[in-house]
């Protein structure tokens, strides 16, 4: 899976509103990334059974990463910026959502 750190405070601060807002939709494209690594491993263990621990493992390093993540962000002044990129990043979700639910309603 890839790792990406949202940098300490200071760091933030010294970026622009924009820069910050950048880095947080980079924290969450990379958090996508791993899910689609974890789904791909969870349909590989229909080859090899003996994924289904490593799958638990990225599952709970994935989570673990996120609440982590929102707990020093949280900390910070910068916590209403994450909130609009929480918030852009579920409307992307959500239009990708839709094309499957249309894909998977017409094709049928």
């Amino acid at each position: 899976m890839t790792s990406f750190q949202i940098p300490p405070a200071e760091d933030l601060l010294k970026a622009g509103k924009e820069e910050r807002m950048n880095i947080f939709r980079r924290y969450f494209a990379a958090s996508r990334y791993n899910r689609l690594l974890i789904q791909q491993t969870l349909v590989k263990s229909a080859f090899d059974p003996s994924l289904v621990k490593k799958i638990k493992d990225m599952e709970s390093e994935h989570n673990k990463d996120f609440s982590n993540t929102v707990k020093r962000v949280k900390k910070t002044e910068y916590y209403e910026e994450f909130l609009s990129a929480v918030t852009e990043e579920d409307s992307a979700l959500q239009k990708i959502i839709e094309a499957y639910d249309k894909r998977m309603h017409t094709s049928g």
